[in-house]
């Protein structure tokens, strides 16, 4: 009978302790998923590349900008067709439809100017960098 307890203390502990491990946060990314923000800086100030942030039509193109940019593996980096590229300008807006690669590219809807309503990819870092999330207010006077 004792050694029967002890059998199934020992499967309950097993059973339950990876959930009393288990991470309780939320997944950070997950948050961003539609939400709206909004462009506050340029992301090129030379004026041999002109000015705007730049957002990628290929995912490709965005994941190899990052790559070379992370482990400075410019000789590997594949050409980018300017053709593939948007130049937003300040105060335009952008949504974040999901992330891809490992969370360093999001996937974004265009909201403002020429390619409204567009899908593009755009670097993760220059998120955080150049863009502001847009506050909803839900206050009722």
């Amino acid at each position: 009978m004792l050694d029967l307890k002890k059998y199934l203390l020992l499967f309950s502990l097993t059973i339950g302790t990876p959930n009393l491990l288990a991470e309780t946060t939320d997944d950070p990314v997950a948050d961003l998923m539609g939400t709206v923000w909004q462009l506050i800086k340029n992301g090129s100030q030379s004026s041999s590349f002109g000015s705007g942030q730049v957002v990628y039509f290929l995912s490709s193109d965005a994941h190899n900008t990052h790559r070379s940019r992370k482990f400075q593996t410019w000789d590997t980096f594949s050409m980018v067709d300017g053709r593939n590229l948007v130049r937003l300008k300040k105060n335009e807006s952008i949504e974040i439809i999901m992330p891809k690669f490992n969370n360093s590219i999001y996937e974004v809807k265009l909201l403002d100017g020429f390619y409204k309503g567009k899908t593009y990819y755009l670097i993760a870092d220059e998120l955080e960098k150049n863009f502001k999330q847009e506050i909803e207010d839900n206050d009722s006077i």
